[in-house]
């Protein structure tokens, strides 16, 4: 099995065969948007080829009836399609002749440049590692034409590439947003990025080049062919099978190598999603890292990732050379052989000088498409490898889809029954927990660090789903409706963006009063006033030019502003003074009470926890005892003990 590196969801990697089939099938599905775009580029590709079938012969013309000034017979070796033009120039003067030839083709090349026998492409400079080389995929664009119909082949080219690859590119990132909470805390989030950036461009370059390129090939073989066949079949047959058997044996010659290439493609882009983990933790963390002096191990944690991603990269480019290696000795072969045979038709007088250019015109295209058809599998080998990561990332979301979620208009009343939680790692973090709670309360979780309150409130939250027990909504047996639900981080989560765009995110739509209403309720309102724009200050990366009191404030705006019927807050008041944390539970208080909000909080502060109607005290993931502050006090329990121990109850923890 290949090496996942830093993959901890993503283990199994290895891709047989007929996988590789299923995951090439299920890519073309991203086709259906931008069908219009490949019948476009279908319709062109035939004009394309149909106008390079006319370009060779107009060198015969010029060689043989211009130059050698031969006669124009009508026994010549000539396609019909070429008739009216060889009528046409039947009385004229070999420089006439040379003259009309060249006017006509430069109409041609005007309009379809060399047709059907040049490559218009948009690679840019590119290294040998998959992110650099996925740049030129996110654009990919190329055409067989120049001119004027190549200049718009070439357009919607690179226009199918983009379309399909932002569409792919969108529905990852929100299958990504959308993963259970448990997943994203396990995966890593440089992987998500190397997928959404990195993986993402293959699916439209294999949805291009398993259709419009076999499409181009299979054409431009049989115009060919026809061709060949109608003009030389009788006088030099070699030429036709000379061409046809070149594609089956350049298959023969690298069909054994796609599971080595898929292989060497699946590590590469694990390593570089491995190097871009070190590189995003570690700028992430540099404060830590510089604090505790653990720069050099960082350095040398990330050179060491870098070298294995340039490793493998250099697996897959000497892959790609021995394949190259093998079409190369395939053409020379083919190539040797059809001189051998143009030079023995015109010895023996069954050739002229003029099918030189014409054959070795079509010999090049039959060469070229035999070459590019042999290997059009194996290239899709790497497409194959990133598909696959990204259906993964896809399919991880989906299958949490599994759990069947009711819409609920209104949640007035929850209730947990026997409620156990597991992590994937083993790690029991709830046990046999059971409880209610109904609209306009506040709820408060206590307990110990490793207690299980974040667990249990982000299973309240619906982000974990309970591997034991019953959640109830509303008395019915239902999963959490997280649609329902706000839940107000302790580590504040803010985009680089607005104070009000971070608002927005609980309620797109919301007015400039309703942001500035929320902001006043979590004792927000008079900093945000005090912001150089206000409501459009930029926080800058993460929050940064707040204090951390302010985003927590905003935070909890955040949260009052979604039209939600539980809040879920952790620590809310952890980074505020007195005042500000007296303002801020006054507000969560009028949500509960005069709003109808069911408030969960999990509190360490006793003065947040005082104004609890119920509290669950926890301990090893179960719910050891419940009540008011005053009820579990008196009962000189595990709470009251909690508190005292607690610096003499001045704080709970």
């Amino acid at each position: 099995m290949t090496t996942p590196y830093h993959d901890r969801l993503d283990t199994e990697v290895s891709t047989t065969t007929s996988d590789s089939l299923r995951i090439a099938r299920r890519s073309l599905g991203y086709l259906h948007p931008v069908r219009h775009l490949l019948a476009a580029r279908a319709g062109l590709a035939v004009a394309i080829f149909v106008a390079g079938l006319f370009v060779p012969w107009f060198w015969k013309i010029v060689i043989d009836h211009g130059v050698l000034q031969q006669p124009i017979t009508a026994d010549g070796l000539f396609p019909f399609f070429m008739q009216p033009f060889l009528d046409s120039i039947a009385n004229q003067s070999p420089i006439e002749i040379v003259l009309m030839s060249f006017i006509t083709m430069a109409g041609i090349y005007l309009f379809f440049g060399y047709a059907g026998n040049q490559l218009l492409d948009a690679n840019l400079a590119e290294g040998v590692d998959i992110a650099t080389t996925s740049e030129n995929k996110t654009s990919a664009g190329r055409s067989e034409s120049g001119g004027w119909i190549g200049w718009i082949d070439f357009s919607l080219a690179v226009r199918f590439s983009q379309r399909i690859t932002d569409r792919v590119r969108t529905s990852v990132f929100a299958a990504l947003t959308r993963l259970p909470m448990v997943d994203i805390f396990r995966q890593r989030a440089g992987d998500a990025i190397f997928r959404v950036l990195h993986d993402a461009p293959s699916i439209g370059v294999m949805c291009a080049q398993l259709t419009i390129v076999p499409f181009s090939m299979v054409l431009r073989v049989g115009l060919n062919l026809w061709v060949l066949t109608m003009v030389y079949g009788a006088i030099a047959p070699e030429l036709v099978w000379i061409g046809v058997s070149a594609v089956f044996l350049t298959l023969f010659l690298t069909a054994p190598l796609a599971r080595r290439y898929r292989r060497v493609s699946q590590s590469s882009r694990a390593s570089g999603s491995a190097a871009t983990d070190d590189l995003e933790e570690g700028l992430k963390n540099v404060a830590a890292v510089q604090s505790l002096g653990g720069a050099e191990v960082e350095r040398a944690r990330f050179a060491a990732a870098s070298r294995e991603s340039f490793r493998q990269s250099l697996l897959v480019v000497g892959l790609r050379i021995l394949i190259e290696v093998l079409s190369e000795n395939v053409h020379l072969v083919y190539q040797t052989a059809g001189f051998i045979t143009i030079s023995i038709g015109i010895i023996d007088g069954r050739l002229t000088i003029g099918d030189v250019p014409v054959i070795l015109r079509m010999y090049s295209l039959l060469y070229e498409t035999s070459m590019e058809f042999g290997r059009i599998w194996i290239d899709q080998q790497d497409n194959v490898a990133a598909a696959r990561r990204l259906f993964f990332a896809i399919d991880g979301q989906e299958s949490n889809k599994s759990v069947h979620r009711t819409p609920v208009s209104r949640v007035s009343r929850l209730r947990f029954d026997r409620i156990g939680f597991v992590y994937p790692d083993g790690r029991e973090a709830l046990e046999d927990v059971s409880f209610s709670a109904e609209s306009g309360e506040i709820v408060a979780l206590v307990g110990p660090s490793g207690a299980g309150k974040t667990t249990l409130a982000s299973v309240v939250a619906g982000f974990f789903e309970p591997t034991r027990g019953q959640t109830f909504v509303n008395d019915t047996a239902l999963p959490m409706p997280a649609d329902r639900i706000a839940y107000v981080f302790q580590e504040h989560q803010l985009i680089s963006a607005s104070v009000a765009d971070n608002l927005r995110i609980a309620k797109p739509e919301a007015s400039e009063d309703e942001l500035r209403l929320a902001a006043r309720l979590a004792g927000a309102e008079a900093f945000i006033d005090a912001l150089p724009s206000g409501f459009e200050t930029h926080v800058g990366q993460g929050g940064g030019a707040l204090s951390v009191g302010q985003k927590q404030r905003l935070s909890i705006a955040r949260g009052a502003l979604r039209d939600a019927d539980l809040l879920v807050l952790d620590e809310p008041t952890a980074a505020l003074d007195a005042e500000t944390e007296a303002h801020v539970m006054q507000a969560v208080s009028d949500l509960a009470k005069q709003h109808g909000r069911l408030v969960i909080v999990i509190a360490h502060r006793l003065a947040t926890i005082r104004r609890a109607d119920r509290i669950l005290f926890l301990e090893d993931g179960r719910i050891v005892e419940h009540g008011t502050h005053d009820d579990l006090v008196e009962r000189n329990g595990r709470y009251r003990a909690f508190l005292t121990a607690s610096e003499g109850g001045s704080d709970a923890g």
